[in-house]
């Protein structure tokens, strides 16, 4: 995790409580994992795909055919 992730986080979670405490109408928190930020599983997997992606496109121009 990157330092601008933590940012985000902590701003995500800044904006909830201050949202809190101003009685504004809330976005709806699916669980604390949402709140904070946290991957789930299916995000895990899907930035390992993702980054699977990434990689074997890099190879492939970084060693093109001949």
């Amino acid at each position: 995790m990157s330092y601008a992730d933590d940012e985000r986080r902590w701003k995500r979670i800044q904006d909830y409580l201050t949202a809190e405490a101003n009685g504004k109408e809330l976005r709806p928190v699916v669980s604390q994992r949402t709140l904070f930020g946290i991957p789930s599983t299916v995000e895990q997997e899907i930035q390992r795909i993702v980054e699977e992606d990434e990689r074997k496109h890099r190879e492939k121009r970084e060693n093109p055919p001949q």
